[in-house]
């Protein structure tokens, strides 16, 4: 009996080993479930495996072929059942004591794989091509800023343009099956994109397809004289043998179903457009407030930025003329950015853009943590992409590259000096560079990469804009002015987002409500009626996700006497990317009394205005959404 006691001792310890164990093996750990989760997402297409790795090798891809993705049903289903079921094996992990940075992936994660499979309700509401975000103009561009690391990726790119005639027949098929629904293009929106399609089809030596492949060839080390010029070569055949003939294709395909064309109106005449219309302020903008909510949010800070520019109007001041715009340190010109700049620009040069950004990095510091140290460029968006592109854009590095942060300016758009100090506000410190490289600073998971929620980035982007009206050198008044100004000119826009899309106005009753802000250009309104149409929640995506971001700073503020704007930025950043709803609920560990968290969430009204951005016809600019705008 002693001798089976003291076996029983010692097997009880191994036979709970041998149980933890088949636990584990049965369950495998967080982080083998997300890199799991990271690759099956990338492994759909090459532009974003590409675009998110920088060495795709280190994360398991081995010998993959290039591949523009599918965009057939059966494609659509097998996704949302993979994706079904990878909610049901995140379920594992929901329960479980994961540390606090996969406590908040993993609540991310099931609240973005929700967002997707809801997506196998609104099939039909996708719509790939379009006049400004359509495959057909932003797939050029992405293939022209398509880097090549070594040699195998210039190969693997003139794979991709070989892969363009199959893509966009499965486009064309599934327009076809929209348009048997009733879902085609509206006419005009079709003719931008034959025109934008017919443009692509004349090959001569200034196609940017060509210039911009010359271009990032001639940067290759690795490549040979002789490998440069076959390369060349085989990129223009491939382009007259393959390009060409897919985008050929688009244009008479499309051409036939001219006839099935919809009405210029917005989701809510779509039967199930009113869901889908809620369905990406929830999942794309990251907010959980009603229409009816957005609205009286959207009406009272109209009032209050008109009040503001009416009271400046008042005090005999002209909006319309800037003498000067900010002022620097005298050691700026002194400084310089952790790596290699356009070889353009000089830190002494007080207009450049290089100049400006130098000195918003050491401005921000007080309001602000330090900027971990990073590299950045500065560049010009090359001429033969220039009318493609946004004034500015910040193009996000990989996920295992981090230093190859860049921002492109375009000289071809006309900026004035506060435009483009607030542009790159936007774009630089305290914006999206700056942003992503706090992202870095705290390892995230890289499945977090690939969950978007654009009121959380874009919103950011203009709170930046905002913060960097501060350093204006004018009558503060006058400065306040031109914040409300540009604020109301965005207010009015997501406005009309979403009454569009939301409550079903017409192009006419857009007019009527135009005209009571004075704005009468009949020909602007309708260009910016068609891009209300094209992209519904997008400005809604900027300025109620500027406004989340306001709720989120006044409330912490008001009922945390202990915290700072810098610690509210602080917190904000290191939390990341997040729908607002999780924001909220993570303000919790500000210890905040339960009671006045709840009234904070019942509150709407912003403690202060702070409006952002830029000149008085700003609301008629669009900015990219596949590129960091």
């Amino acid at each position: 009996m002693k001798n089976r006691k003291k076996l029983l001792f010692i097997l009880f310890p191994l036979l709970i080993l041998l149980i933890l164990l088949g636990r584990i093996l049965c369950h495998p750990s967080f982080s083998t479930y997300t890199s799991r989760l990271f690759r099956q997402e990338l492994a759909q297409d090459t532009i974003t495996l590409h675009y998110t790795l920088s060495d795709p090798e280190a994360y398991g891809f081995k010998n993959m072929s290039a591949s523009l993705g599918d965009f057939t049903y059966a494609s659509f289903q097998k996704r949302i059942q993979d994706l079904k079921d990878q909610q049901v094996s995140l379920q594992n992990f929901l329960d479980q004591d994961l540390s606090e940075q996969d406590a908040m992936t993993a609540e991310l994660l099931d609240w973005w794989l929700t967002g997707q499979i809801e997506m196998e309700d609104f099939y039909y509401f996708q719509e790939p091509l379009g006049p400004t975000l359509g495959v057909q103009a932003q797939l050029p561009v992405l293939l022209a800023e398509f880097a090549f690391r070594k040699e195998a990726d210039v190969d693997l790119y003139l794979d991709l343009l070989k892969q363009l005639p199959d893509y966009f027949a499965q486009i064309i098929d599934f327009e076809r099956e929209k348009a048997s629904h009733g879902m085609f293009l509206n006419g005009e929106s079709l003719d931008q994109i034959l025109a934008q399609c017919n443009a692509m089809l004349t090959v001569d030596e200034h196609h940017f397809l060509i210039t911009s492949f010359s271009d990032r060839l001639r940067d290759c080390s690795f490549v040979s004289d002789s490998h440069r010029t076959a390369y060349e070569i085989r990129n223009r055949q491939i382009i007259n043998d393959c390009v060409v003939p897919a985008y050929q294709s688009l244009i008479t395909s499309l051409g036939q179903l001219r006839s099935t064309q919809n009405q210029a109106l917005g989701l809510y005449h779509t039967p199930g457009g009113l869901s889908y219309f809620e369905h990406l302020l929830k999942y794309t903008v990251g907010t959980d407030l009603t229409i009816s909510q957005i609205s009286r949010l959207l009406d009272d800070q109209m009032e209050t930025d008109y009040e503001t520019v009416y009271a400046a109007i008042e005090e005999g001041i002209d909006l319309l003329e800037h003498d000067s715009v900010a002022t620097a340190d005298s050691d700026t010109a002194n400084s310089s950015a952790s790596g290699d700049m356009a070889s353009a620009q000089t830190a002494s040069d007080a207009s450049s853009p290089l100049y400006i950004l130098l000195d918003l990095q050491k401005k921000i510091n007080e309001d602000f943590p330090m900027p971990p140290d990073t590299n950045f460029q500065v560049k010009t968006v090359p001429d033969s992409l220039a009318p493609y592109l946004s004034p500015a854009f910040y193009l996000t590095p990989p996920v295992d590259a981090t230093q190859e942060n860049t921002i492109y300016i375009n000289p071809s758009q006309n900026t004035d000096a506060i435009t483009l100090l607030t542009t790159l506000a936007h774009e630089g410190y305290p914006g999206h560079l700056y942003q992503h490289t706090f992202e870095q600073l705290d390892s995230y998971d890289p499945i977090r990469s690939l969950i978007y929620v654009g009121g959380y980035t874009e919103g950011w982007g203009l709170y930046s804009e905002l913060y960097a009206y501060d350093f204006l050198d004018m009558n503060k008044t006058k400065a306040n002015a031109l914040k409300a100004l540009s604020s109301l000119n965005y207010a009015i826009c997501a406005s009309l987002d979403l009454s569009v899309h939301g409550m079903g106005w017409n192009e006419a009753q857009c007019v009527s409500y135009l005209a009571s802000f004075g704005i009468t250009d009949t020909t602007q309104i309708h260009k910016l009626y068609l891009q209300l149409l094209e992209e519904p929640g997008n400005y809604l995506k900027y300025y109620l996700g500027y406004l989340e971001i306001c709720k989120l700073k006044e409330s912490a503020l008001a009922l945390s006497s202990n915290w700072s704007l810098y610690d509210f930025h602080n917190w904000f950043l290191t939390t990341g990317p997040a729908p607002f709803s999780i924001l909220t609920e993570h303000l919790e560990d500000l210890e905040i009394s339960p009671k006045l968290l709840k009234r904070m969430s019942q509150d709407f009204h912003l403690l202060s205005v702070q409006p952002f951005h830029d000149g008085r016809n700003h609301f008629l600019m669009k900015r990219r959404m596949l590129l960091v705008g």
